[in-house]
Parts: C-alpha cells; structure tokens; sequence
C-alpha cells in the first residue's frame, strides 16, 4: 500500500503530530513493538501511516496498523534470506503506474510541501515490489493448481469472462429543437449522417462525425445507452432530449455479448485464481512465520500514542 500524491495533503495535521514524535528520543514509551532484533518505534508509525494513506483514529486502528507494519518486516525479512532483488524496469513501472505523467521533480515538490523525504518514499516502493515478488515466488512454490480447479473457477464465474454486447453508434448534438427537426429532416432525405455531424453538432465528437465508437450498456450516460440499445443496425433514433441538448443517434455497428471457450481465456482464468488463492494462503504463511519470530507488542505505549493523536 502506497500513499497517492493527491493524497498526501490531507494528512497535514497528521503530519505535524508527527514532526512532533519525531522530536522526541527513542526511549521506552516510544517503542511500539519488537520482531526478533528489529524495533517498531512511534516515529515509523506514524510517517508509515502518512506514507500508506492511513487514519489512526482509535486504538483498533493503532493495534491493526501495527500488526501490518510487523508482517511487513518479516516479509522483507524472507526476501533478504532468498536474496530477492528488483530490475530497474520493475522500479519504473511501479513509479509511472502510482503517479503517471508525473515528472521527479513534480514527485519531490509535491512530497517536499507534505515534508515526506524523498528517498524515504523511494525506499518504501522498493520495498512493496520486493514484498510482492517474494508472496508471489513463495505462492507459486506452496500453491498447487491443477486445470481442473481452472476449469471450474471459469464456469463458477463464467460473467467475469463474458464479453458484453457492445454498439458502435454516432450522434448529432443541436441546442434547441426546432434545429434537430431540421436536421433529422436531412437524415431521413438519406444525407450523410457523418457529414451531417460536422456541419451542424456542437459537442467535441463532431469532427469525426458524432463519432462514439464502441461502447457498452454501461460505459455510457443512460439516456444514450436506453436508446441505443434498442435499435437495430442502421437505425436511426428520434429526437432525443437531455441535459446537453437535442440528440440524434444513429446505430452503425453492433458486437453481441459473447461467452468465450476456456481455451481463449485461460491465462486470464489462471491470473484470477491464482490471486484468490494467494490471498487465502498468505494469511496462513503469515501465521507460520510470525509463531517462528518473537514478536512484543506494547499496548500501553499505543494508548499513549492515540491519546496523544487526539490531543
């Protein structure tokens, strides 16, 4: 779990809480937990919490966050053992789908004005494809799955799989009405529909013909979609009214709904089993590995912290 950019300014009275633990020295009180030789204090809670996007209102919060912050550790404890490491192409495409389009510059700016540092947010992300590389390696090693458990997951959930019916259509879009009468005059004279929305649509779609290309029941507002739906290839609507204007639409193409072969889809089918079955397994890994550690968490010291959260 990572912080969004757009994110991080909600967290500025959280982040001045912080600023203030951070003042303070790591004695007893501070510390929150113990894994083995590894120690959880107040200062990594509460920047790991602004770093992840999360609220700690109460003390529930505090103890789950807490926790996380343990099999966090313990997982990057086993990564170091089976020595995973990340390409410079796995750090790129983590950095460019958490914040795309955004420069570094922007990135440090916009970290800089919440007094997130840099590097600490850097380290973060390369450790969540760390921690996600070794649950995925570890899985696939314990994780047994035969192609009759595929077949069945693909039938069970058949929808998942299932193309939608999907129309291709175009429209004409006119400010009033007596002008849309006038132009579905011209339709129904057999003139070029396309050309017509050129000449004489007012929404952006109109230089490539009211063009809307394919889309589904709903992709798109209901009172195109209700429609639409209806007609039949070639067809064109009546004059449909809406909060945008007056609207002609002509249906151009249709794709039905299609329930694809096993065969077609297998390696989607695979992706989303496997990812279920992960998610049921690691909880019991976790399980495993936290009885093989000595784990101390302070109770007391997270009360402390909550009061001193809602001051």
């Amino acid at each position: 779990m990572l912080i969004k950019i757009d994110y991080l300014k909600n967290f500025f009275l959280l982040l001045i809480i912080s600023l203030f633990i951070f003042s303070c020295g790591t004695d007893k009180k501070e510390l929150l937990a113990t894994v083995d030789d590894h120690h959880i204090y107040k200062k990594e809670f509460i920047y790991k919490s602004i770093l992840y996007g999360i609220k700690i209102n109460n003390e529930e919060d505090a103890k789950n966050f807490i926790n996380l912050l343990i099999n966090d550790y313990l997982i990057l404890k086993q990564a170091n053992k089976n020595k995973i490491k990340i390409t410079e192409e796995e750090f790129e495409s983590e950095i460019e789908n958490f914040v795309p389009n955004f420069s570094e510059k922007e990135i440090k700016k916009e970290l800089k004005n919440c007094g997130i540092k840099y590097d600490i947010w850097i380290k973060d992300i390369k450790e969540k494809i760390i921690r996600k590389k070794i649950l995925n390696n570890i899985m696939k090693e314990k994780i047994e799955i035969k192609e009759s458990d595929l077949k069945d997951y693909f039938w069970t959930n058949i929808l998942e799989f299932r193309s939608p019916k999907k129309i291709k259509a175009r429209q004409i879009v006119l400010n009033d009405e007596e002008k849309a009468k006038e132009v579905i005059g011209y339709v129904r004279q057999g003139q070029d529909f396309a050309d017509l929305a050129r000449k004489y649509s007012t929404t952006s779609e109109s230089e490539s013909g009211g063009d809307l290309g394919y889309f589904g029941k709903n992709d798109l507002p209901s009172f195109i979609t209700d429609v639409v739906f209806n007609m039949k290839k070639g067809d064109v609507s009546g004059i449909v009214k809406s909060p945008y204007g007056w609207h002609i639409f002509k249906c151009e193409d249709i794709i039905e709904a299609r329930t694809p072969k096993f065969e077609e889809v297998r390696d989607e089918v695979y992706k989303k089993y496997f990812e279920l079955k992960k998610d049921e397994y690691i909880e019991t890994w976790l399980e495993e590995i936290r009885k093989n550690s000595k784990i101390e968490i302070f109770y007391d010291n997270i009360k402390l912290l909550i009061q001193e959260v809602k001051g």
